[in-house]
């Protein structure tokens, strides 16, 4: 589906995909949350074991993105998309066989594997699709990413009371897959060919600078959501809130980080994306240092400003990695490998701040390390300049 050859209904079409998609990027993730004591219960699994459930698929989109350049040019768009739902499908499917450690551990790293191949091609193929409307595309993709996770953690429980079996509930996702494949390789789905140059030209984004600027700017991006996913329930559980208080203020940030991911990057409509990347890391820096200082004074204030400003800085900072380089293909390279060394660092996240929290006895360093990280960020910031992006790098086509 090339911008040039799309109608109102193949367009209209094509965001419905993009949607479909992010929507099935964090469900596998997330559907574990709210049945932890219980998987726990039939599992015998420790703390330690059961946090890999999550460590492990985030682990893998850094790891294989690493990797995206030979996954994209053996699969191509239509066929990788179609192998990433499928693999995630088997990766939940697996969850409908009673709990134990392994099936659960086979489902993170199958799944895992699954969702890691769809981060990989969607920012390019986004690209390569709606390149005049690159901010709001990439915002709307990563709202329904938010979007699905809060489905995953809102909609499970339900799920599991309504079946009466934790393994139909987890595996129920798989039809939310299911039917985004059956889309996908519908006759209306004009996908366009990946245009991959041969290897010796793709972009070997590690050789440059700019590229591990990126990749440490997008680490620390996400190290916020993954400190504040991990600890902000118990955090509040130290003041007397029960589960399902630290759940709704779950929700409210989730809601809120959906609204910024639409928001900041649709008003993003130059190529210069850091005045709003700015008001994203501010706006959560409000956020942490509320939650620092003042955390029972106006906890749900404290959640929104979080979730919109770490729901805006996540899609501009992946428009801002695509508008370095115009190829599709190459700027893909690069926020590949982006994605990777984020998500690596994303994953050990919540290690280091409930590190902190040992040291501390409180949750107060941190919330006040967040805030340090936003500063950091913002200096950062400075750096991406839009003239200098194409002299950042020599090899684009």
């Amino acid at each position: 589906m090339s911008n040039t050859h799309q109608g109102k209904t193949s367009v209209g079409f094509a965001i419905l995909l993009l949607i479909l998609l992010g929507l099935n990027l964090r469900p596998l993730l997330t559907s574990i949350g709210p049945l932890t004591q219980a998987l726990q219960a039939a599992t015998s699994m420790p703390y330690s074991s059961f946090s890999l459930l999550t460590t492990i698929p985030i682990m893998m989109i850094g790891v294989l993105a690493l990797f995206a350049g030979r996954m994209t040019r053996a699969l191509g768009y239509q066929r990788g998309i179609a192998t990433g739902l499928l693999v995630l499908i088997a990766g939940l499917v697996i969850r409908a066989w009673p709990a134990s450690a392994a099936i659960l551990v086979v489902s993170a790293v199958i799944g895992g594997f699954g969702i890691a191949l769809l981060h990989i091609i969607i920012p390019e193929l986004t690209k390569q699709q709606f390149r005049h409307r690159l901010g709001a595309m990439t915002g709307l993709w990563s709202a329904a990413l938010m979007g699905g996770a809060a489905l995953g953690a809102v909609v499970t429980p339900w799920l599991d009371a309504h079946f009466s079996s934790h393994s139909v509930a987890l595996a129920s996702w798989a039809l939310l897959a299911l039917i985004t494949l059956i889309l996908w390789l519908s006759p209306a789905n004009r996908v366009p060919k990946a245009d991959i140059p041969p290897r010796h030209e793709l972009l070997k984004a590690f050789k440059y600078p700019r590229s591990w600027l990126l990749g440490a700017y997008f680490a620390l991006v996400n190290a916020g959501y993954a400190g504040f996913i991990a600890w902000i329930a118990p955090f509040y559980g130290e003041f007397g809130w029960t589960t399902q208080q630290a759940g709704n203020l779950l929700a409210l940030f989730s809601l809120v980080q959906v609204m910024g991911a639409l928001i900041l990057p649709t008003l993003s409509r130059s190529m210069d994306r850091r005045p709003w990347l700015a008001l994203a890391v501010i706006t959560q820096m409000v956020g942490f240092a509320g939650l620092c200082w003042l955390p029972e004074q106006a906890p749900w204030l404290w959640s929104a400003l979080c979730g919109f400003g770490l729901g805006g800085a996540f899609p501009l900072c992946i428009v801002m990695a695509l508008d370095h380089i115009d190829d599709p293909v190459q700027s893909g390279r690069l926020v590949s490998f982006m994605q990777g060394i984020g998500f690596i660092f994303a994953s050990i996240m919540p290690l280091v701040t409930g590190a902190f929290r040992d040291i501390s006895g409180n949750y107060q360093l941190g919330w006040g390390f967040h805030i340090l990280v936003g500063v950091v960020i913002l200096l950062m910031t400075t750096r991406f300049r839009p003239s200098g992006y194409k002299a950042a790098f020599s090899v684009t086509r």
